[in-house]
């Protein structure tokens, strides 16, 4: 029973009262030489009931190492910065650019960010002026805001401008809006998203 290393004094504990109750046994055995039986007996149950309670505490212990490994997870799932303009609730012309982006066109998974991924941005981005990306945040210590960084670094170093911005960070779906650089501004202006195509009499005039 001493793989319950960690907890030293139970173990401590565990190994006095054994002590204590075989020595009682000894003073009963000499007192009556007809005991050796039940000096084996005593030795059996206090080496069972040790065991059990032994037991006990080896499940106790996993139980709370789980409930503390789910409490981080769940402390540990967002991480952010309460000045970043990126994080307040949409509104006017950025809600309306959030909008225009359908869906991410890029997903980073549980293995973290890598120069593909920083490179297929860097694409992405010389195509469109925004692009949305759905990120798993474990690789990244739950936050958001360091995979905006690791990715920008990744696409820069792929060619990408230095410039690209941070449109947006949605944390209930984990996705963020990269930009090219002067992006923020044109949305702000209402020159982003264009404006829809007008209608096909006025084209056809």
């Amino acid at each position: 029973f001493f793989h319950l290393t960690s907890n030293v004094p139970a173990l401590i504990e565990l190994w006095s009262s054994y002590t204590i109750v075989i020595a009682i046994a000894h003073k009963i055995s000499s007192a009556h030489s007809n005991t050796p039986r039940m000096f084996c007996r005593l030795q059996l149950l206090v080496l069972v009931a040790g065991l059990l309670r032994e037991q006990s505490l080896v499940s106790a212990f996993t139980t709370t190492q789980r409930h503390a490994a789910t409490c981080r997870r769940k402390t540990h799932h967002i991480k952010l910065s309460p000045d970043n303009q990126a994080l307040e609730p949409l509104s006017g012309n950025r809600q309306k650019a959030w909008q225009y982006v359908k869906k991410p066109l890029l997903r980073i998974g549980g293995k973290g960010a890598t120069k593909s991924h920083g490179n297929s941005l860097r694409q992405l981005l010389d195509q469109h002026t925004c692009v949305k990306v759905k990120v798993n945040t474990g690789p990244f210590d739950g936050s958001l805001e360091s995979a905006f960084d690791a990715l920008k670094e990744l696409a820069v170093e792929s060619g990408a401008d230095a410039g690209m911005e941070l449109i947006h960070i949605r944390t209930s779906d984990n996705t963020i809006m990269f930009g090219k650089t002067g992006a923020l501004d044109r949305i702000d202006a209402g020159d982003y998203p264009p404006p829809p195509p007008p209608p096909r009499e006025e084209r056809d005039e």
